[in-house]
């Protein structure tokens, strides 16, 4: 064979070779993630439930069942923007693993619809399956994307759909969470009470427009059963969980309810808020909000109820409920939230170590999880249940009292809420600081009268409104760069805080499967000390401004006794003199006042300026450093190749050959 017609040959099998291994590469389904998180690889209990699809399996009874098939249809966009790609790698993975993998009653339809394709309008028409405008700014170009993400889950008559996948969601877990809601023959119930929070939606008469509900009910509907519940009405028995939206809402009736049910050893969770941010006047020392009327502001509706002992409730079970206690926290582990105010409490690193960490089984795992004006919670001395942390304050705890943040002068329009106090110096009046207990889960304490309490109690409602739902969907990326910039875990908390109660263990690990929130540690521990050093200049201005209008106050004082010591007038004269002296006084102290005000505000933006600029010092040296010192080990690797192949080309030149230097 002539020498071209040879390796002519030899390139024709090497072709065949790699095209061979390649097919038989992908028809094995052989992955690898070498990802850290690996989020595109199933997890073994996942495996195994879709290879249960469709076959026989056994419960823990012994009983043998069949699980019905599933048809699963995914509709992902072939184009979608930047910030979606690793998202729609991971659903297309995974469900090819799951093709791959699955029992013989699962199949797998994966469509990459086109804005007009007859697989979009299958989507629509069959599924409800909408594609989602979204903003694409490749290539300097600002245009809008019609794009799916969507996935239907179909078992016979049951069918469950995800409209829309967004990137804050875990794959799997969506996935999971849907083949097991159209496998199982009933979803567990929960059971919401009604209550003046509004939590479930309602109409409102006087307006004449429908209050939607919260978005907390939604993302319940997806793997449970909710059912609204009358207050005062015994608990069905088909309820497996009960949630109490604002204990201090409830009447004595209420009450009674809940307490027989919580005495039979039924799960529940109750939301013990101080101050509810969204409605101030559902507080507990608030009265109860009386029904509407039928014909308007001045209709003549029913009276309200009284309020119901709340805390002998709460006390029943073992917890001390101070309800006139707003928690804070002076030490804020999210530098992006730095100007919050203290009453914003986030949770989540504290010393370079998670707070969650070996923590209760809702917590343990989660980035953090913010609380707005939340409460404290305290174990009852005495008491015979077992009452351990769930969410907790650093060590720079406190609390403000409630009549600090409202304001219940104007009769017309009720209770307004005023601003948060931000007087640091004030913390002296109280016991000091100390980690405070927001959350905690109640176990035990059953006897022959009464079973195990079963409860989980926070002291927050805020954390789980409708904002935190979007935040959650959008996996934390605030400036939409693909990046996430913040990660708050209120949903995955609430979520994970009803299946322990359940002990149901199915889906809390599922959950934490998410992108790593790596945080740059660094950077934290250079801009700490600045954010210390700024609270610290910060109570100095306050302080100093206060004794500037403590001293001006004093000189009218001053001013103001020495007319009254002086003899030889008259008592009318006196006062036309005293009140002269106020007003001049006055309008000096005014004058004073405002130009402290003044300067105390020019102190303050000068600290925040000197606080952005030491934080832009902090971020540009790691900017420059990530810049520079990546290339350096290519760099070095090249010299040392380049001296290398030097020395081995020098050592092949006769010495006769070298060039001598006289």
């Amino acid at each position: 064979m002539k020498p071209r017609i040879h390796s002519l040959a030899r390139l024709l099998a090497l072709v065949v070779i790699v095209g061979s291994t390649t097919y038989m590469a992908q028809r094995s389904n052989g992955r690898v993630d070498l990802t850290s998180e690996g989020l595109s690889q199933i997890t073994p209990d996942t495996e195994t439930l879709i290879r249960s699809i469709g076959a026989e399996v056994e419960n823990a009874e012994g009983e043998t069942s069949l699980v019905p098939p599933v048809v699963v249809t995914a509709y992902i966009s072939k184009e979608v923007p930047r910030p979606y790609v690793p998202l729609r790698s991971r659903m297309l993975n995974i469900l090819r693993e799951m093709e791959a993998s699955g029992g013989p009653g699962l199949t797998v339809r994966i469509y990459e619809p086109g804005p007009f394709s007859e697989e979009a309008q299958e989507a629509i028409e069959k599924y409800g399956i909408v594609p989602r405008p979204l903003v694409s700014a490749d290539g300097g170009k600002v245009d809008t994307m019609q794009v799916f993400l969507g996935m239907a889950f179909t078992s016979g008559p049951r069918e469950e759909v995800v409209p829309f996948l967004d990137r804050g969601l875990s794959v799997e877990y969506e996935i999971v969470r849907a083949l097991e809601v159209v496998t199982q023959p009933k979803k567990r119930v929960v059971g919401i009470i009604r209550d003046d929070t509004k939590i479930m939606g309602d109409f409102d008469l006087q307006s004449r427009r429908r209050i939607p509900r919260w978005r907390v009910v939604d993302e319940l509907e997806k793997q449970y059963e909710v059912r609204s519940l009358n207050p005062g009405t015994p608990i069905p028995p088909d309820v497996d969980v009960l949630f109490i939206p604002q204990v201090s809402s409830l009447s004595q009736p209420g009450l009674d309810v809940v307490q027989a049910y919580l005495l039979a050893g039924r799960p529940a969770l109750i939301i013990a808020d101080p101050m509810p941010f969204f409605n101030p006047k559902l507080a507990p020392g608030q009265p109860m909000i009386a029904p509407p009327s039928q014909g308007g502001m001045m209709g003549g509706g029913a009276p309200a109820e009284d309020k119901g002992n709340y805390r002998a409730l709460l006390a029943s079970i073992g917890l001390d409920w101070p309800d006139d206690h707003v928690a804070f926290d002076l030490e804020n582990p999210e530098p992006q939230l730095a100007e919050a105010p203290r009453s914003i409490v986030v949770l989540g690193q504290r010393g370079g170590q998670s707070q969650f960490a070996g923590g209760d089984v809702s917590v343990d795992g989660l980035a953090q999880i913010v609380l707005l004006f939340a409460g404290e919670l305290r174990p009852l001395s005495g008491a015979e249940t077992s009452v351990t942390p769930v969410l907790t304050t650093g060590s720079k705890g406190g609390w403000d009292p409630f009549g600090s943040f409202v304001d219940d002068s104007n009769f017309l329009f009720g209770l307004q809420f005023r601003g948060v106090p931000q007087d640091y110096h004030q913390l002296a009046a109280q016991d000091g600081l100390e980690n405070m207990q927001l959350g905690v889960r109640v176990m035990g304490g059953g006897d022959s009268s009464r079973k195990d309490i079963n409860a989980i109690v926070l002291s927050d409602l805020d954390m789980f409104a409708d904002s935190f739902f979007s935040f959650h969907e959008r996996g934390g990326d605030l400036d939409g760069d693909g990046l996430i910039d913040m990660r708050f875990d209120n949903v995955t908390f609430l979520l994970n805080a009803i299946d322990s109660l359940l002990d149901d263990q199915r889906f809390i690990e599922l959950r934490k499967r998410q992108p790593e929130f790596r945080r740059l540690s660094e950077v934290d521990d250079m801009t700490k000390k600045a954010n210390e050093e700024r609270q610290a200049r910060l109570k100095t201005a306050s302080e100093a401004a206060e004794a500037k209008i403590k001293e001006a106050q004093a000189s009218l004082d001053q001013a103001v006794a020495a007319i009254r010591a002086e003899t030889g007038i008259d008592d009318r004269t006196k006062e036309i003199k005293i009140r002269a002296a106020e007003e001049a006084e006055n309008r000096r102290l005014q004058g004073q006042t405002e130009q402290i005000e003044r300067e105390k505000a020019q102190e303050i933006d000068k600290i925040k300026a000197d606080h952005a600029r030491k934080v832009d010092e902090v971020r540009d040296r790691i900017r420059v450093a990530a810049i520079l010192v990546p290339p350096l080990p290519a760099i070095l690797f090249g010299l040392l190749v380049f001296i290398r192949k030097r020395r081995r080309e020098s050592s092949t030149i006769p010495e006769s050959r070298k060039r001598r230097d006289s």
